[in-house]
């Protein structure tokens, strides 16, 4: 069985990292391999003989950060999109797809998103080869302050949300999807990345007591990774 890729937006040696693969591996009940982009240049060759490509979270990067290996992330983001690999991105990966297209990403604190929140769908998603399968409104996990405030060309918006009003979209053109949503994750996984990043998402103590009683009390979250299993679906039939 051919493995799917993820391609890690995490230091090498981040716990984390090892925890995203096992996530993605076990909601998209395929196997999953791992490279890290961080510190490297990575090029199509990379893709040979994958059914699909995940791109995940980062905890400690943002798409705004001035790293080398940021800007040689967002060109790859779009020869992805050429090769017309099958691709998901969630949360970093998303936010780094809409920025190498041309869109805009800005940091808002105050509509700081971690945890689980509602999502609902728009009328494109209907006829979507993934998120037509998804209810029109459920539960994501999400976990980030940076966000996608201005779309860019070429892509069909299919989710939406509260606080973070651009939740996932198409590229055109393309088998490649984005969320600001993690599929992969469940409320428990959510929480152990909680503890691991506290000191990214949390100013004060007060703060972080908040945060971790809001993570334990919100609903699990199993809907949306049917994304993920249906996305290797289709890198399998290609």
């Amino acid at each position: 069985m051919r493995p799917a890729l993820l391609v890690s937006l995490r230091d090498p040696d981040d716990p984390m990292a090892a925890q995203e693969r096992r996530c993605f591996e076990e909601t998209a009940r395929h196997p999953v391999d791992l490279i890290s982009a961080v510190g490297r240049r990575l090029d199509i060759s990379h893709l040979r003989e994958r059914p699909a490509v995940f791109f995940g979270g980062s905890g400690a990067y943002s798409v705004l950060d001035a790293h080398p290996w940021v800007h040689q992330m967002l060109d790859f983001l779009v020869e992805v999109c050429a090769a017309q690999v099958p691709a998901y991105a969630s949360c970093f990966g998303f936010q780094g797809l809409a920025v190498a297209m041309g869109g805009e990403v800005n940091r808002d604190d105050t509509r700081q998103e971690l945890g689980a929140f509602e999502v609902d769908l728009t009328p494109e998603a209907a006829s979507d080869r993934l998120y037509r399968l998804l209810p029109p409104r459920f539960f994501a996990q999400l976990g980030h302050h940076d966000h996608v405030d201005r779309l860019p060309p070429g892509v069909t918006l299919l989710a939406t949300g509260g606080l973070s009003y651009y939740q996932a979209f198409k590229v055109e053109g393309a088998p490649f999807w984005a969320s600001q949503f993690h599929p992969e994750l469940s409320k428990q996984t959510t929480y152990e990345r909680w503890l691991f990043y506290k000191p990214h998402y949390a100013g004060d103590e007060d703060r972080a007591e908040e945060i971790d009683a809001e993570i334990r009390s919100a609903p699990d979250t199993d809907v949306p990774g049917v994304l993920l299993e249906e996305l290797v679906r289709l890198g399998l039939e290609g």
